[in-house]
């Protein structure tokens, strides 16, 4: 008998949004719009285009390890030592590392219900016990999670705003909980999806980094904001010595030349940058007005992404929506079925989104 590891085998594998060739196969259908994993409805910017094309010339090289050019062009943005920055393919690679690098059956890891699946799957991984703290207000309850740490505690992740409810901690909030949490245990604030924020008063996470706090670490992505999602390059934010800690760990060429050109690239596209904020801003303001005119609840959100109440079977208008040839997000791994959770798209497409879910909807309460 193959020695399977129990805590492996007990764990539900990460679903990810449903791909629009699967759909086209599935339903026959030509036209789908796919408004379901906050992926950037404008593509990559035509900057970070050129430099992939430029890149696939040398494809047939390994990429540069250090991801010198980008590590330097990124510092640069964020005005930051290059010795604080640690790039992962995509930044769920990094929460890997974060695994492998502190957790041993029998520890215990920290969360909140509602928020990214990796989090217990990685710690299940790693044989650690995962304590999912109940949310208020659907936002992470940070007195709750320090009332749950113990000895065993080692990780605690913070996804800030969260996935998938769009909602944050506040810079005050962060301030008092970081004063009171023990220096053993490591803090993750997962910010994939801060370029979209315009909250005030949302904490400035680098001014930790800056100042060698040496439990915090901040995970950020060029899946979003920047359109990179199919390339697979996050980067991770924390004093030089958790970085040199994590570079042990990392597998040699773990970020591909072709991802690395990109994100240069897209660094210095400052207008598909401000473009993408703006669309993502304008698309908000309109769900909110036409979810108020449907008479549904949603959750004000700081994401590219907004968690709408259906009133009912969340799953059932996910599949009716499919059939139409539009794919969101139903919520029932989150434990929210009356949910779905919809990503912010152009705006033809936000329309259309609004118009098949009122169909939907009429056709339910029928």
């Amino acid at each position: 008998m193959i020695p399977f590891k129990k805590n492996i085998q007990n764990i539900s594998p990460y679903e990810p949004g449903k791909p629009i060739k699967e759909l086209q196969r599935e339903y026959g259908i030509r036209n789908v719009t796919k408004l379901a994993s906050n992926e950037n409805p404008l593509g990559p910017s035509g900057k970070a285009i050129r430099a992939m094309r430029r890149a696939i010339r040398d494809a047939h090289l390994y990429p540069e390890g250090s991801c010198y050019y980008l590590l330097n062009r990124l510092a640069q943005e964020l005005k930051l030592d290059s010795g604080h920055i640690i790039f992962g393919n995509g930044s769920n690679e990094i929460i890997e590392l974060l695994a492998r690098g502190f957790l041993s059956e029998g520890d215990e890891v920290i969360s909140s219900e509602k928020t990214f699946l990796v989090y217990p799957i990685l710690s299940q991984v790693c044989g650690a016990k995962f304590r999912a703290v109940p949310m208020k207000d659907y936002r992470y309850d940070l007195q709750a999670i320090l009332e749950a740490i113990t000895p065993k505690t080692k990780l605690i992740f913070i996804a800030n705003p969260n996935n998938p409810t769009g909602t944050y901690v506040t810079a005050g909030e962060v301030e008092d909980f970081l004063a009171k949490v023990p220096e053993h245990v490591v803090v993750c604030f997962d910010e994939a999806y801060v370029d979209f924020v315009d909250a005030e008063d949302f904490p400035k996470m680098l001014s930790y980094i800056k100042n060698e706090h040496s439990n915090v670490v901040v995970l950020r992505t060029f899946s979003k904001a920047y359109g990179l999602a199919g390339l697979r390059i996050g980067y991770c934010l924390a004093s030089k010595e958790m970085v040199a800690y994590l570079h042990k760990i990392r597998q040699p060429f773990n970020v591909n030349s072709i991802a690395q050109a990109a994100a240069t690239a897209a660094l210095d596209d400052e207008f598909f940058r401000w473009r993408t904020k703006w669309l993502v801003l304008r698309g908000k303001k309109f769900f909110y007005r036409r979810f108020k005119k449907l008479g549904l609840e949603y959750l004000p959100t700081q994401a590219n992404f907004i968690l709408v109440n259906v009133r009912g079977d969340g799953q059932e208008i996910f599949q009716d929506l499919l059939r139409s040839g539009m794919i969101v997000r139903a919520m029932n791994a989150y434990n929210l079925p009356d949910w779905i959770r919809i990503t912010i798209g152009r705006r033809s497409q936000n329309v259309q989104l609004v118009k098949l879910l009122k169909a939907s909807l009429n056709r339910k309460a029928v």
